[in-house]
């Protein structure tokens, strides 16, 4: 979903590689803000990169996190648009930066990176559609519990005795779904009252990743709908 690079023909990867600028980046750094002129697009080497927004009084919400292999910033390059959020290195980070004229350029000579950023625009916006029916129709447990579901798939790690677990805050997950840590707290003691996670050492435990998706996947129905109109 995030990778378009990767599935391009060899001798393009290698061109986008050769034009391509080293960036290390220190945690905290910030690689553009809300409302700068789009003018790169970024692969991530190593470290984790943070998207984020900030309301009026302050308050951050976090729209994701890129890891390593992950490409970002593209979509102000395709439309000529700003930047629609905040990037900053959550850790010392290493990125590839490639300047728009050579991205365009290359848009330009490769039909391909035209096809795989669709692609991989297309997979963002199922994901986001997905996002914002839960946000609609379900409890906030609910949420959080598919949420960690999701962090289990793409940040899961596994301690000495083989046990997943993710290592993210209440703060952090608080952040990703709008509401405060408090709230996030209380939702996790629900849910290790139902024994689908656990909390040890600040690092949510999945005691069961089937469990969890048997009890609240089935929230979001995924059978296809067709609507019917009327011929009139």
């Amino acid at each position: 979903m995030h990778d378009f690079i990767s599935l391009l023909p060899a001798g393009v990867q290698e061109e986008i590689d050769r034009l391509s600028k080293p960036w290390k980046l220190t945690k905290g750094e910030p690689i553009y803000r809300q409302g700068d002129e789009s003018q790169e697009i970024y692969r991530l080497v190593s470290g984790t990169v943070r998207l984020c927004s900030y309301s009026s009084e302050g308050k951050e919400y976090i729209a994701g996190e890129f890891r390593a292999g992950d490409c970002f910033g593209e979509m102000g390059l395709i439309d000529g648009m700003p930047r629609v959020s905040h990037a900053v290195a959550v850790q010392d980070s290493f990125l590839r930066v490639l300047s728009k004229a050579d991205f365009d350029a290359l848009y330009q000579r490769y039909p391909e990176i035209g096809r795989q950023c669709l692609i991989m625009l297309c997979r963002r916006v199922r994901h986001l559609y997905g996002l914002n029916a839960e946000a609609s129709g379900l409890t906030l447990r609910q949420r959080l519990a598919l949420t960690i579901a999701r962090l289990a798939h793409s940040q899961g790690l596994r301690d000495s005795s083989g046990e997943q677990f993710i290592g993210i805050s209440q703060e952090e997950l608080g952040k990703m779904l709008g509401v405060s840590r408090q709230s996030i707290s209380k939702e996790i003691k629900r849910l290790q009252k139902e024994e689908v996670i656990d909390l040890r050492y600040g690092k949510i435990y999945i005691c069961s990743l089937s469990l969890l998706l048997e009890k609240y996947e089935g929230f979001m129905d995924v059978s296809q709908i067709a609507a019917v109109y009327d011929a009139d």
